[in-house]
């Protein structure tokens, strides 16, 4: 999922404009596009506890036969490496291999960022919350009925009960696997 923050609702008595920098804040990688003079992008001016990977896509001569993009990434400290990489100084004409190589570099930032301490954290918290939760409001103490409901817990253990009873009424022991699937 991604958002378009230009395409987000626009609220013109909000100076702030949160709606949108709720859902912007809240995504682990972010892609900043700027146009040719745009001032150089500092990841310091976003404040979020989300965002971990920024992927920075600079146009050149954008509306002309001539279209290319440069690319930078920065990231959090602990946000490991990942490819594909991108060679020094190249620009890459408008094309689908340049789209190919951007979706596949913010694919792998989103995995790598994953591998981040701080958002193993988060993640785990979060695991442990939805968890949490479902104990609290959704396990009961009504006893579980061992006929009808499941019947393969009963039937497995009927199954041993024979295996049990034949061995101990003096007849040869089974061939082939027992019930622990040992031979």
């Amino acid at each position: 999922m991604f958002h378009v923050s230009t395409l987000l609702p626009y609220t013109p008595n909000n100076k702030q404009q949160l709606l949108r920098k709720r859902h912007i804040g809240n995504d682990i990688v972010t892609i900043v596009f700027q146009e040719p003079g745009a001032h150089p992008f500092t990841p310091k001016a976003i404040r979020s506890h989300f965002q971990h990977v920024f992927i920075i896509v600079r146009v050149h001569n954008p509306c002309s036969d001539n279209t290319c993009y440069s690319v930078a990434v920065t990231r959090s400290q602990d946000v490991p490496s990942f490819g594909p990489p991108i060679p020094k100084g190249v620009t890459f004409p408008k094309s689908t291999v340049f789209r190919d190589f951007l979706l596949g570099k913010v694919i792998n930032a989103e995995n790598a960022a994953h591998k981040s301490d701080k958002f193993g954290a988060m993640a785990t918290r979060t695991r442990q919350e939805y968890l949490r939760d479902l104990a609290e409001r959704h396990v009961t103490s009504t006893p579980v009925e061992p006929t009808g409901k499941f019947p393969f817990i009963s039937l497995a253990h009927k199954r041993r009960e024979k295996v049990r009873t034949v061995q101990r009424g003096g007849a040869p022991e089974p061939r082939g696997r027992d019930l622990a699937g040992s031979r």
